[in-house]
């Protein structure tokens, strides 16, 4: 009598065939960091550079639990989610956000020119945050880094959602 087939059998027989797994759905950004040119930090940061017309804040989804805040560089493989490029104030790897799905935490790494947190309701901030430590982000809370940049970590939008299907 002769065996079923196993799918161990290299006798030539048809293989066995698998479903496909389902493609992963598209990740959808929960939060954003709204990303501002703040002349009132430019005011205090007294830097050589022309400070550029505030305007709209840039909107950046964020898609992933870790993120690098900073300026990109080729030549040493940086290319932070949060790109504060225009900003030379800012270090190439100026701070790292996390979250854990439900509140978020600004760390750091040990930048040239500090990273500030604020409330918005209260004046700027003077003391940086101490680099290798984490700060939790109230919901109303500022960072500030470089020489104007002013980021918001906040719930994204209905329209921000729908913008991303």
């Amino acid at each position: 009598m002769p065996r079923p087939a196993s799918p161990l059998d290299l006798s030539g027989g048809p293989a066995p065939t698998t479903p496909p797994a389902p493609a992963a759905p598209a990740a959808t950004a929960e939060w954003v960091v709204e990303r501002w040119v703040d002349p009132d930090w430019y005011a205090v940061q007294q830097s050589d550079d022309p400070c550029p017309s505030p305007g709209l804040p840039a909107i950046i989804p964020l898609v992933e639990k870790s993120l690098l805040i900073g300026r990109p560089s080729r030549s040493r493989g940086i290319s932070p989610e949060v790109d504060c490029g225009d900003d030379t104030g800012v270090s190439r790897r100026q701070a790292q956000l996390t979250t854990d799905g439900q509140r978020w935490w600004v760390e750091d790494l040990q930048s040239s020119n500090g990273t500030y947190v604020a409330s918005a309701a209260g004046p700027l901030p003077e003391t940086p945050i101490v680099p290798g430590q984490r700060q939790e982000l109230n919901p109303d809370d500022r960072i500030y880094v470089g020489a104007w940049t002013r980021l918001v970590v906040r719930k994204a939008t209905p329209e921000e959602l729908a913008g991303q299907a």
